[in-house]
């Protein structure tokens, strides 16, 4: 015998067993077919998924393994594919469905090939449970029809834009704040997003924020409806990001809160016509609200006054006795009467004291309780 001749001779059982193996280890079920429609081979995860051990397969027709209800239409198929043989690649149909040997069905992928023989051709199917697959694709419609139908009845204003200012998205709600009759007609109107802020730069000034802290909250605006009319708005945005990471674009809510600013601005109206220095703090006793008495009194503008604490008003001997009040004051929020407590002295900017009469009075917000604190200067009276 010839070198090459005893080389064939060993290798060829070699890669009939690596073959045999492979077969066996695919992922998907392997099943081969007669042009009869009968089963020739099946591996490993055919049985598997399937429930029959080999030995069952072999021989049988294949209509054991499709339901009854899909054994004609099959039977076609397999007529038409006979007489026009090609390759049919995962995903080329849809609906098809595989039944075990227990009479469970679950839905499937095939790929057909096939080889020519002096027999007939022999087919080749390729056979992947997408049960997991189906499950995951139901999931993603439960959830995209879920949120489809909270955006679409949203109390709030939900939007999307683009980095180069275009409106990707608007629901009922935000296109109806702005005046519109429907959401074709907002993006026929407004094509760049900066037109709908009557301050310019605030658009820029909210980009800008979202791109430093990736989200902004709060952020406050006045838009300009349709009908040329303002409303302020609170705007909570995030950034949207493409597969790379970059920021493509805002999305987030806007409400509509010109009520509130006008209420803020009429109550601001009010507590500036007093005689009293009146300030609004928070829990954690940030000054929310100061009057316009409140500046003359301690000498600070408003800005200065806005979002510090209340403790740079009172003496530094008097704060740590302050602070544990006002902790007090938040957990059992009472009226409480002018009266000389915590010996009632103030400090100006410049640093100077002088006695007060103080009334403290709870008032309940959305956001809270906040506490209107009345400050009378009773310089006089001493």
């Amino acid at each position: 015998m010839k070198d090459s001749e005893k080389n064939t001779d060993e290798i060829l059982p070699q890669a009939d067993a690596l073959f045999e193996s492979l077969f066996d280890l695919a992922p998907d079920a392997i099943i081969v077919v007669s042009n009869k429609g009968l089963i020739l081979q099946a591996n490993a995860r055919a049985e598997k998924i399937f429930g029959y051990v080999k030995k069952e397969l072999i021989g049988k027709h294949v209509d054991i393994l499709i339901p009854e209800r899909f054994r004609k239409s099959h039977y076609e198929h397999l007529k038409n594919y006979i007489q026009n043989p090609r390759k049919r690649f995962m995903g080329d149909e849809l609906g098809l469905y595989g039944v075990r040997k227990d009479g469970t069905e679950f839905p499937v992928d095939i790929a057909l090939s096939n080889v020519s023989t002096k027999d007939g051709i022999i087919i080749s199917s390729i056979v992947r449970d997408i049960t997991e697959h189906k499950r995951m694709e139901e999931a993603l419609r439960v959830s995209e029809e879920k949120f489809r139908r909270i955006f679409e009845n949203a109390a709030e204003g939900i939007f999307q834009t683009s980095m180069d200012r275009r409106i990707l998205a608007a629901n009922p709600a935000c296109v109806n704040l702005l005046g519109y009759v429907s959401y074709e007609e907002l993006i026929a109107n407004v094509t760049d997003v900066r037109k709908l802020y009557a301050e310019p730069g605030r658009r820029l000034h909210l980009v800008q924020m979202v791109k430093e802290e990736g989200s902004v909250s709060d952020f406050e605006a006045i838009l300009i409806r349709k009908d040329g009319s303002n409303i302020w708005v609170s705007i909570n945005a995030h950034a949207l990001r493409d597969p790379k990471d970059r920021i493509v674009g805002l999305e987030g809510m806007v409400i509509d809160i010109t009520h509130r600013k006008r209420a803020q601005k009429n109550f601001q109206m009010l507590i500036d016509g007093t005689p009293d220095a009146i300030i609004a703090i928070e829990r954690n006793s940030n000054i929310l609200i100061a009057n316009s008495k409140t500046e003359k009194l301690f000498g600070y503008s408003k800005p200065e006054l806005l979002g510090r604490p209340f403790d740079i008003l009172i003496p530094m001997r008097y704060r740590e006795k302050h602070a544990s009040y006002c902790i007090g004051y938040f957990a059992d929020p009472s009226t409480k009467i002018m009266a000389l407590h915590l010996s009632s002295v103030a400090k100006r900017k410049d640093g100077s004291e002088f006695p007060v009469e103080i009334n403290m009075s709870p008032l309940e917000t959305d956001e809270g309780i906040i506490a209107v604190i009345d400050i009378r200067d009773i310089s006089e009276k001493n």
